[in-house]
């Protein structure tokens, strides 16, 4: 594990606070419901208000990005957001996808349909993530790495240690694998190659949902 990664389990979902020089970044922020349960992890690990320098969303999926306005607002920290998921994040309106078989696609269908039209806006975004953007100016040595497949925008942390924080390329739940949802098979396939061109350089994977697990685990992987 690395001594630089905080993580804190909201449930199904994890967020990471990740030690800065000076302070914290913080990567994701779950569901709305559980902002106590956030801040009760960022009291833990010592991040008060004026040091968490910024706050990452590795996309726009409301149970990453659900506390972001509210913890935006009380710790004065910056929001970020890679581009591509910009407009879903601001407007509430998540990119249709399917399931990787056919019971993970009526599952979302059915979700779908039991949501209606109606979307909630979401908070604004002050900062927009390019691919091989550098955190250095938060305090941390990381490189923003834009991995589009489960959403346009969907980016991973790549931390000097080796540490990736996945967002939901990845998941693990029972084993390491890949997300059940896909924006876009061939954009996924090709982010997934790319990381596995990169997994020498992986130690440790930090994933949306489950535990984390070994970098050298990606090379197994099949979309």
């Amino acid at each position: 594990m690395s001594e630089l990664v905080i993580p804190i389990d909201l449930g199904f979902v994890n967020a990471y606070l990740l030690r800065a020089k000076g302070g914290f970044v913080l990567v994701d922020t779950g569901l709305g419901g559980q902002l106590p349960r956030l801040e009760a992890g960022l009291e833990a690990a010592g991040c008060a208000k004026g040091s968490l320098k910024l706050i990452v969303l590795t996309h726009a999926d409301r149970d990453h990005s659900g506390n972001a306005a509210a913890l935006a607002a009380e710790f004065g920290a910056p929001l970020a957001i890679h581009e591509g998921d910009k407009s879903a994040l601001e407007l509430g309106i998540a990119p249709e996808r399917h399931g990787r078989n056919a019971l993970i696609s009526l599952l979302m269908a059915l979700r779908r349909k039991s949501r209606g039209a109606g979307a909630a806006r979401g908070p604004h975004a002050d900062i927009l993530l390019a691919d091989g953007a550098s955190l250095s100016e938060y305090g941390l040595e990381a490189r923003v790495l834009h991995l589009p497949g489960h959403t346009p925008g969907s980016i991973a942390i790549l931390l000097g240690d080796g540490s990736l924080i996945a967002g939901d390329v990845f998941s693990n739940r029972r084993k390491p694998g890949l997300s059940p949802f896909i924006w876009c098979s061939e954009e996924y396939g090709a982010s997934l190659e790319r990381l596995k061109g990169l997994a020498a350089s992986i130690a440790i994977v930090y994933p949306g949902h489950g535990s984390p697990f070994a970098g050298a685990a990606i090379l197994g992987m099949r979309l």
